[in-house]
């Protein structure tokens, strides 16, 4: 928990309206914690019985004033959801009308006023959700060539396995590191087999490959590969979403073989999508070069394209020449990136890094979406900014209702 000195002068700032930017989310971010409720309840209660030099709140204005505030700071958040040096835009529906015009769905910047002491249920701008989840964290299992099951979010830092001149290390940062021992390096060992590390739905990991190569895992996907790279060229498996970081080798090309496709490198920077509740397959390069292969069909990818694949048909690959390379990689940096996406395309993502299902109640909204919503949020404060569409969500247990 933090100090409660510190959560006393971010509740003021906030309440005074002070607060800068970075503020705003540092304190969203400890609404987050549930260990820091009650310290939360105490701050805001302090700030409201001495601004009005009023008698002592009571549990449940406490608790109202407390929802209240967290529902305001999840609105201004929204308002300024935007990464440095990246172009990252706020969370809006777009019209579906020919002429699509954008719609600004956030009512404003809230505050509270000092004269409104004691706010009563009936005001608060979203109703607390005896039913919620968490945003998802590092986890994973990373499975040896030898078939032992390692939970990583659940073993200590440090080498965690030793294989055949390699050394299984796992870092404090969410990340695992096979490296070569020096006597791999001294005797020539090249050891056989392949480990996997897999992410459940609400996990992501990090994974350096024995050659340096460094990739991100998005939830509900994994990632297969040799415990050496031997031979000409260098082979991975891929299930699910992945951000990759080739290390440079000219000798041995990089592949990646996911659903059918082939992606083919030297040494660059790329993403894949290749979820099988998707309808299309895509890479999207952001640095270098890459060949992508699907059945009879090749194509040279740029940066800035992207490459998709209708999955489950004969299709040709289609190019993107002017992708949206941030919406591409933004789960890797931590938000949300959406563009005319509609509700099933957003509830799918919420669906794996949330791991909750979704039903829908009546017909799907055909509305459009286009913008950013970070991943450290609460599922009932996506939820909440989604709402300002129209639409309207409930959750019970590990399942999401969507009503229009």
């Amino acid at each position: 928990m933090k100090d409660i000195n510190q959560l006393n002068l971010l509740i003021n700032k906030y309440l005074n309206r002070q607060c800068t930017p970075h503020e705003i989310d540092v304190l969203l971010q400890e609404f987050n914690h549930p260990e820091n409720e009650e310290a939360l309840k105490i701050a805001i209660a302090q700030y409201f019985e001495k601004s009005a030099d009023t008698e002592a709140m009571t549990n449940a204005e406490v608790d109202a004033a407390l929802a209240d505030v967290h529902a305001r700071l999840v609105d201004q958040i929204g308002e300024q959801v935007v990464v440095p040096e990246k172009r990252y835009r706020k969370m809006w529906p777009l019209a579906t009308a020919a002429a699509a015009v954008l719609i600004f769905i956030f009512a404003g910047v809230y505050y509270l006023t000092l004269n409104r002491v004691k706010p009563q249920p009936a005001q608060l701008a979203v109703k607390q959700l005896k039913n919620d989840a968490m945003p998802g964290s590092n986890k994973a299992v990373l499975t040896l060539s030898n078939g032992s099951r390692i939970v990583l979010n659940d073993i200590k830092n440090g080498v965690i396995a030793k294989q055949a001149g390699i050394a299984v290390i796992k870092t404090g940062s969410g990340k695992v590191i096979n490296k070569a021992t020096n006597d791999a390096v001294a005797n020539n060992i090249m050891p056989a087999g392949y480990n996997t590390v897999s992410t459940p739905r609400g996990g992501q990991y990090q994974v350096e490959l024995p050659d340096g190569s460094k990739v991100w895992l998005n939830a509900a996907s994994s990632l297969r590969y040799p415990t050496q790279f031997t031979g000409k060229q260098r082979n991975v498996e891929l299930t699910g979403e992945a951000y990759f970081e080739v290390a440079k080798n000219a000798a041995k090309p990089f592949r990646v073989t996911s659903a059918g496709q082939t992606v083919e490198v030297l040494g660059t920077h790329f993403n894949i999508n290749a979820y099988n509740d998707e309808k299309l397959m895509k890479t999207t390069l952001l640095e270098g070069s890459v060949k992508v292969s699907y059945q009879q069909f090749t194509a040279l990818l740029k940066p800035g394209e992207q490459a998709k694949i209708t999955l489950g048909t004969n299709s040709s690959i289609i190019i993107n020449n002017d992708a949206d390379t941030e919406e591409a990689v933004a789960w890797r940096d931590g938000y949300f990136q959406f563009n005319h996406a509609d509700i099933q395309t957003i509830m799918r993502q919420l669906s794996r890094w949330y791991d909750v299902d979704v039903r829908y109640d009546g017909t799907v909204s055909a509305k459009q979406f286009g913008g950013a919503i970070q991943r450290n949020l609460k599922l009932s404060q996506v939820l909440h900014i989604l709402e300002k569409s129209g639409l309207h969500f409930t959750i019970s247990g590990k399942e999401v209702l969507v009503m229009q």
